[in-house]
């Protein structure tokens, strides 16, 4: 039942609003515009190449940035500092599992 009476106020609107060929191009434009900003959004989602660029780029400019700054350099490097660590003794590590292995 409610949607017979939401059909019918649909068509006493529409009724309405075809008196007015100013309102009718008026709501055409809206919907228009509405829908070029749907598909440029959706578009925009699933442009996933675009995304991982702009991703790239946005850690590049932060790279620089953090180069730039001799304070943020300097935290940089003391938090790499234990991974550099880690990753040495690894290879020293693999380095001596292999001459083991190869005796």
């Amino acid at each position: 039942m409610s949607t017979e009476s939401t059909n019918s106020d649909h068509v006493e609107t529409s009724d309405q609003a075809s008196k007015d060929p100013a309102k009718i191009e008026a709501e055409i434009e809206a919907t228009r515009e509405q829908l070029s900003e749907t598909v440029e959004a959706l578009s925009a989602k699933l442009d996933l190449k675009s995304q991982a660029q702009e991703r790239v780029a946005d850690a590049k400019r932060r790279a620089q940035e953090t180069m730039n700054d001799p304070d943020a350099r300097a935290d940089a490097l003391k938090q790499a500092a234990p991974v550099m660590a880690a990753i040495a003794v690894v290879a020293v590590l693999v380095g001596l599992l292999r001459r083991v292995a190869h005796r």
